[in-house]
């Protein structure tokens, strides 16, 4: 009876593991196309509605998701304070607090870091340009990352549940 039950137990926590670890594929693929989305809004707000750029991040902060929109507000709060002296060094800062909430790749990152840097740094015609360059940045590691979860989503549930079972058979 209390081999039945650990065996039970095995194979759903190595199910889980296999169904939690697959479903980060899923969250960055969500989280990009958070991103693009933000992006978007953001180059409206700036280039066509010359909005500054604290406030700017302000009202993105509440038409994006979670994590996305405390990163955002964060920033425009440390803008908005004067904290920090550039939305760079603010955006550095304040990914490293939220690090954990985010599952965004080193591609991800330094395309989300090159448009930071040479946010607020040039005139309109220019931040068109930056947000064109980040915006197809962001759609081709959206493409990629599409692929990632359609493969890699499966791979890891089937590999937790026969991990489960492979240890049982062991253990019988």
């Amino acid at each position: 009876m209390l081999k039945l039950i650990f065996g039970i137990l095995i194979f759903l926590v190595s199910t889980y593991l296999g169904f939690a670890y697959g479903e980060t594929f899923r969250k960055r693929q969500n989280q990009l196309k958070e991103i693009l989305k933000a992006l978007t809004i953001l180059e409206n707000e700036i280039v066509y509605g010359t909005t500054p750029l604290p406030e700017a991040l302000g009202n993105l902060s509440c038409k994006v998701s979670e994590p996305l929109n405390k990163f955002i507000s964060a920033i425009s709060d440390r803008l908005t304070k004067g904290d920090v002296e550039s939305v760079y060094e603010g955006a550095i800062e304040e990914f490293e607090v939220l690090r954990n909430e985010f599952y965004l790749c080193d591609d991800d990152k330094k395309i989300i870091g090159d448009f930071f840097k040479s946010l607020g740094e040039s005139g309109v015609y220019g931040q068109e340009k930056i947000f064109f360059l980040a915006i197809e940045g962001i759609k081709m590691n959206l493409n990629d990352a599409d692929d990632n979860a359609k493969k890699n989503i499966k791979l890891y549930r089937y590999l937790g549940i026969c991990l489960g079972t492979m240890i049982i058979i062991f253990l019988i």
